[in-house]
């Protein structure tokens, strides 16, 4: 479980920073998606930032999140939009609060290496229904792409979040695999006999896939890019559960983030309110329940 799931975590704070999948995502899984379009699920759902995405497509959604207060602000965000196809529930993605054979598509964004993935793996057989979709999307650390290559700052996000003296060891052991790309889970479900029509997916090509076979470059992004001023920047880190996890152990330590900020900036020359575009490296992998 991660340290979205204790009481503290801001998730309105998680729903305005965090990126938005958008519409060529949902255009290519339709395109892949054979079948009825009744009930979607969108499992570890936080605040419902793909919930939306999804119920304009189907005629039932249901969200699922161990965070009470991220389904709170699902459940939000779906007023102010008037949506009213979508349901949220509590519950985790080991033991789906869901019946089984009645979801035609289940979704896990940003999410799936929180899970014990061979326990989930069945729970989605159970509750999908034969010819159904598996999609397993992740993003890695955000570069600012509108910085040179060559500029040290422009891969602040993964330096806060590797380097030993900072971040690296907050994160929860599960975190690794988006380093991986969900190498593991992809063999996991290749070995089942449940799936079929698996697809390995990511956008750009990165450095990451080397040595991983058969992973395919999807034509286009299937998260948008964001511009922000560095302070944005700033505050989307703070929506880290690394993050969380360090405040909860040092509430008394000066902010382990802006003090990392303070110091790139300063030695940048760059100041908190230049605006910036942020790019998130992202993948997946989509499956389908045999008939």
């Amino acid at each position: 479980m991660s340290a979205f799931s204790f009481k503290g975590f801001n998730a309105d704070a998680y729903l305005a920073l965090r990126p938005a999948y958008n519409r060529a995502l949902v255009q290519w899984l339709l395109g892949y998606h054979v079948g009825k379009r009744v009930c979607a699920a969108d499992i570890a759902c936080g605040p419902g930032t793909f919930t939306v995405n999804l119920s304009s497509e189907f005629d039932h959604v249901l969200g699922v999140d161990p965070s009470l207060s991220m389904i709170e602000s699902a459940r939000n965000n779906a007023r102010t939009n008037n949506i009213v196809n979508v349901k949220y529930k509590q519950g985790f993605g080991e033991s789906l609060p869901i019946a089984t054979d009645t979801v035609d598509l289940l979704a896990v964004m940003q999410g799936a290496h929180w899970f014990k993935f061979a326990d989930f793996l069945s729970e989605a057989q159970r509750v999908l229904r034969p010819g159904g979709t598996l999609v397993l999307v992740g993003y890695g650390y955000p570069e600012i792409a509108s910085w040179p290559e060559s500029m040290k700052g422009r891969t602040f996000a993964r330096t806060l979040a590797t380097d030993k003296r900072l971040l690296r060891n907050y994160w929860d052991n599960g975190y690794t695999l988006i380093d991986e790309l969900y190498a593991p889970f992809l063999d996991a479900i290749q070995a089942s006999t449940g799936y079929t029509d698996v697809q390995h997916l990511q956008f750009p090509k990165t450095e990451q896939a080397t040595g991983l076979h058969g992973i395919n470059v999807l034509p286009e992004s299937w998260i948008d890019s964001r511009t922000m001023p560095l302070d944005g920047f700033r505050a989307y880190m703070k929506t880290w559960s690394a993050y969380k996890s360090w405040k909860d152990q040092h509430p008394h330590d000066a902010d382990i983030i802006d003090t990392f900020f303070d110091e790139q900036q300063s030695a940048l020359g760059k100041s908190g309110s230049e605006e910036v575009k942020i790019e998130w490296p992202h993948f997946a992998i989509v499956a389908r329940k045999r008939l």
